[in-house]
């Protein structure tokens, strides 16, 4: 096992970064997070754009390992404004990487399942890449960067359709429970299929392969491969919910702005090999979603309604 003394993450409000501080700090470990926009208590305030200041910052820390969860996740949004997407998802965690390979710390970058066509998934390891979207491109570039700068000091964790208890309450599962609960209808693509990943569960084995002391690029996935409908009703239930309402639609007809994959999903061997039953299935992720719920651990509940005017 690697000792990690010291560990920083880049994006702690987010949803895996949230995670990856709660489970670095319950193994002993000494972690610091960081935040752009949301803050939380005990996160620092650190903007990757500022590049300069961010890389001084991370300088000053002298971690043992940089996990970076963060960036710009909103597919859409991305294939609006390439150069935000290119800037958030490759130039500065390169930037930050390089940092790292200055002080001979890891670093650990997350990236996507929609480094993929999603044409004949799931995908393995050794697939060849081929992403259909700007946000696809971009990540798939900072992977290749990251992996040529850092070599064996460089861990890339690809991960897709992620959900679970988070702070800011922003993922799928808060998104088809709320509309439930609130009478709204809920639309969902009749033909994506992927691999729903237990975010606990996603940050847990990223921990875990940096204590093992692995490298190069793991699939850290759910072990099912479901439809976007299979999906949203499994949330329904597992919650309590009647599924009904959840509608579908072929991907052409919902007007989303950037092509996805449609039979994608990601083939996780290699890490049920390294960490064997560790990733959780839908129906038992679930039930952990909801224990950590009533457990008032301070994640955002769907099923409350925010207070306000």
């Amino acid at each position: 096992m690697v000792t990690v003394t010291r560990a920083i993450v880049i994006g702690g409000s987010g949803q895996i970064g949230g995670w990856l501080l709660r489970h670095l700090w319950d193994r002993g470990h000494e972690a610091v997070g960081t935040y752009a926009t949301v803050p939380y208590p005990g996160l620092h305030p650190l903007q990757a754009s500022d590049r300069e200041a961010a890389a001084r910052w991370l300088r000053d820390q002298r971690p043992d390992v940089v996990f970076y969860p963060a960036g710009f996740t909103f597919v859409d949004g991305c294939e609006r404004d390439p150069e935000k997407a290119r800037a958030s998802n490759l130039e500065e965690p390169l930037n930050l990487a390089r940092v790292a390979g200055d002080l001979g710390a890891r670093f650990v970058y997350f990236s996507t399942d929609y480094v993929f066509s999603g044409r004949d998934g799931p995908d393995d390891e050794n697939a060849p890449p081929d992403p259909p979207n700007v946000y696809g491109r971009a990540k798939l570039e900072a992977e290749r960067a990251i992996a040529d700068l850092l070599g064996d000091r460089a861990l890339i964790a690809r991960t897709s359709w992620v959900y679970g208890p988070e702070r800011q309450g922003k993922n799928f599962a808060y998104q088809v429970v709320r509309r439930l609960i609130g009478g709204e209808p809920v639309m969902v693509p009749s033909d994506q299929v992927s691999s729903p990943s237990y975010g606990p569960d996603v940050a847990l084995a990223a921990v875990r392969l940096v204590e093992d002391g692995h490298s190069g690029l793991f699939h850290v996935a759910g072990p099912e491969v479901i439809s976007r409908l299979e999906f949203a009703r499994g949330i329904a239930v597992g919650f309590g919910l009647d599924p009904s309402p959840i509608g579908s639609k072929p991907t052409a007809e919902l007007s989303q702005g950037a092509p996805r994959p449609l039979r994608g999903g990601l083939a996780t061997s290699k890490l049920a090999q390294a960490l064997p039953g560790l990733m959780r299935p839908l129906s038992s992720s679930l039930q952990d979603f909801l224990q950590r719920l009533e457990a008032g651990e301070g994640w955002s509940d769907p099923r409350v309604r925010p207070s306000g005017p």
